[in-house]
């Protein structure tokens, strides 16, 4: 009974309180500002009695929540005194006009188009506040992260007024290079084509647009570790570091910790369903084999490869009620392979739905599939599907789900996707061997949504001046498969070497299959309308180049690439093969051509010094008469430093010839320029030796060395790479033309 009491004294003393406080701080409300509204139409936005003789201070508050809740006000200010709270509201008022000022990099229509505001609708704070960070993000994905942003009204008329965002862009700042650390089974380069970041193109000096953004810095390095895992790196780490280099360019490096890779160590099958034998055998022992050239390391897609099959061959048979799947089983460090079977509930695809896409087709991802609405399920071919869709550079991530009735499943696709798929190029080269030039160009990774790229180039410098649109198409499910369609045109001035002009106008097409991360192999046909003319001299090197010819050509390549990097390799193996053939019953100039290429790099041990030696052949004929001096060889510059460009070989009365043959060796050391490569700057000292003979348009056909010997210097700077060398010849003929120091901007060594 006492503590009854208690509690009734408590609650007593609480509301006793409460009316006291409520009653001190009750006071009359008086609202201005109002034009259009009146009283009754505020009342209709809350539940508090706004003509009640007094409000407290509760009451009000509750007021003011629910009149900024309403798109008629567009800001409140409330103060008070002894007697009285006073609200003054400031009324909403329509949008006549949206102005962007100040932006130079986006379009007014870009940033209008994606607010979530627009005109003749309420101006509301919250929406402006959120446009402002839109804009900023808008900014952000271009590398602009110190960008600006403040908006404002001015009057138009009583009821409307003009909405102003004001931009300050600041400077673009851009990721000039990327870089890897402590990757050794995988080259820089084959890890920089799985990413979305790129280095600026080292002939992109003057490139506009950015590719900093750290959200695709983020999907890269997961894409790298997923990447690594497949490959049977269970255990890699994958992190990464942004520094600044020079003002606004930044250096994006990967720091890769691979950890052991891992080897199957037994291959075993757990079978429920005992009489598949022989559909298991074919299929094992092609994957055994596989498995053996890989040095029984683990490979996700060898894996999946095999299983696919398995499970394909299931449905050729009729078997729809189980299916293989693999599990990777580790005992004492031992990795097992278990091959097994699992009952599945027979279910036919019903429909596909794609969601997320805004820029790629529908019928683009579809074509990329390895299931079609009919087929019936089958979870390994979704996987697959997936991690093929994964390898396009439009797609940052995938998502795949299912809903099932009545053993029919829609399969969900849910795409995110990469916009920033097009770029252009401006960019100013420099070239020992054909000077100055200007490179402008348009490319687009997924042009039309299509999956297709589309790349544009204009060329001119000293000697050409060159032009083409080049679209690559992906048609198959696969993307390692695809075919490059191209029309070019081309004008050279040759005068001061072969003695005359040439104007080319042409179609090719190629077809390129990349087998894996080391081997690409390409194979095409070209047709070209060559107009040579303005010759300078009556001799027959010049005159029998003369004319108008129809030009077909069939060309075959093989890559086998192992270099850790693209412009500065320090290990690794270069082999390549080029054969071009002109047939003689339907073109006007034939001839065969061979080029063969073989670089050898060898890094020393701790240590960033390395070895390197590069051998160069070439083999080129006429099918019916003289190889014109067009499609010879020609030696010296960039091919052989210390002598001129075009300066090794015979001429006639200052008419350059060249050789249907040739070979060079250049062997030699590189490193840093001190101890380390934080300078960017990569040295060689080098020697080189080499050939060039039998011109079908001379006598002097003996097979000469010349030889040099020098140094290069090598620069990564922020307007891209720079080289400088400096070569004396040793050996060298008397015709021959020298030139010790050779500078080029935009490539190297």
């Amino acid at each position: 009974m006492i503590k009854r009491y208690n509690i009734l004294q408590i609650i007593l003393f609480c509301t006793f309180v409460s009316l006291i406080f409520n009653f001190s701080f009750a006071k009359n409300l008086k609202i201005t500002g109002l034009s259009k509204l009146n009283i009754n139409d505020l009342q209709s936005l809350t539940s508090i009695n706004l003509k009640k003789s007094s409000l407290s201070e509760i009451e009000i508050n509750e007021v003011i929540t629910d009149l900024y809740k309403s798109d008629l006000i567009y800001d409140l200010k409330l103060s008070s005194d002894d007697k009285f709270f006073y609200l003054d509201i400031q009324e909403n008022k329509f949008i006549e006009n949206i102005y962007i000022n100040g932006n130079i990099r986006v379009k007014d229509d870009f940033i209008i188009q994606n607010l979530s505001i627009k005109e003749n609708s309420f101006i509301v704070k919250d929406s402006i506040n959120r446009n402002i960070n839109l804009i900023k993000n808008i900014y952000k994905s271009k590398g602009y992260n110190n960008v600006s942003v403040v908006a404002s009204t001015e009057k138009f008329s009583e009821e409307r007024v003009n909405l102003i965002y004001t931009i300050n862009e600041g400077d673009q700042i851009k990721i000039k290079r990327v870089k890897f650390f402590g990757n050794k089974s995988y080259s820089d380069k084959y890890l920089s084509s799985l990413i979305g970041t790129k280095s600026l193109s080292f002939y992109n000096i003057f490139s506009s647009g950015s590719n900093m953004n750290s959200d695709f810095f983020v999907f890269d390095k997961n894409k790298i570790k997923s990447f690594y895992r497949n490959k049977g790196f269970i255990d890699v780490k994958v992190n990464y570091n942004i520094s600044n280099i020079s003002t606004n360019s930044y250096l994006l490096t990967f720091y890769i910790d691979e950890g052991d890779r891992i080897k199957i160590n037994d291959l075993f099958f757990d079978l429920k369903y005992k009489n598949f034998e022989d559909l298991i055998f074919d299929n094992k022992s092609d994957f055994e084999k596989q498995l053996s050239k890989n040095n029984e390391f683990y490979d996700q897609e060898l894996i999946d490869k095999f299983i696919s099959n398995l499970n394909s061959s299931l449905i050729k048979t009729n078997n729809f009620n189980f299916i293989y799947r693999s599990k990777l089983e580790n005992l004492n460090n031992k990795y097992s392979l278990k091959i097994y079977d699992a009952d599945v509930d027979i279910e036919l695809i019903n429909s596909i739905n794609i969601y997320g896409n805004n820029i790629t087709k529908d019928e683009t991802i579809r074509s990329k599939l390895n299931f079609q609405p009919g087929d019936y399920y089958n979870e390994n071919n979704i996987e697959i599907s997936k991690k093929e869709l994964l390898k396009y550079k439009y797609i940052n991530s995938i998502t795949i789900s299912k809903d099932t009735n009545n053993s029919k499943s829609d399969i969900n696709i849910e795409i995110d996707e990469n916009e920033k798929t097009g770029q252009i190029l401006a960019a100013g080269t420099f070239s020992g061997d054909l000077g100055a030039g200007l490179q402008l160009g348009i490319k687009d990774n997924n042009i039309f949504g299509s999956g297709n790229n589309l790349d544009t180039n204009f060329l001119i410098n000293e000697e050409n001046t060159f032009f083409d649109i080049a679209l690559t198409h992906y048609p198959l499910a696969t993307s390692k498969i695809n075919n490059k369609y191209s029309i070019f045109n081309t004008e050279k001035d040759l005068k001061n070497s072969f003695g005359f002009k040439s104007e080319e106008r042409g179609i090719s097409y190629s077809l390129n299959f990349e087998y894996d991360e080391k081997i690409d192999i390409s194979s095409g046909i070209s047709f070209k309308r060559s107009d040579r003319n303005s010759a300078t001299k009556t001799i027959s090197a010049v005159t029998d180049n003369i004319g108008n010819f129809d030009v077909y050509t069939i060309d075959f390549s093989i890559r086998y690439d192992t270099t850790d990097d693209f412009l500065y390799p320090t290990n690794g193996i270069l082999n390549s093969l080029y054969l071009e053939y002109s047939p003689n019953l339907i073109s006007d100039d034939n001839y065969y051509k061979i080029l063969v290429r073989s670089d050898l790099y060898q890094k020393f041990k701790n240590s960033n010094r390395f070895v390197f030696l590069s051998n160069d052949i070439g083999v080129s004929e006429s099918l019916d008469n003289k190889l014109k001096t067009l499609n010879a060889f020609s030696l010296g510059g960039l091919n052989f430093k210390g002598f001129d460009y075009r300066g090794i070989g015979p001429s006639v009365d200052n008419i350059y010839l060249g050789g249907n043959k040739f070979f060079t060796s250049t062997i030699g050391i590189g490193g840093s320029f001190l101890f380390d490569d934080k300078d960017n700057i990569s040295t060689k000292l080098f020697y080189t030796m080499g050939s060039i003979w039998d011109s079908d348009y001379t006598n002097q056909n003996d097979l000469d060395l010349r030889s040099s010997v020098g140094i290069s210097f090598d620069i990564l700077t922020a307007i891209g790479p720079v080289s400088f060398s400096y070569a004396i010849p040793i050996e060298k003929n008397n015709d021959d033309k020298t030139r010790e120091f050779n500078f080029t901007i935009g490539t190297s060594f």
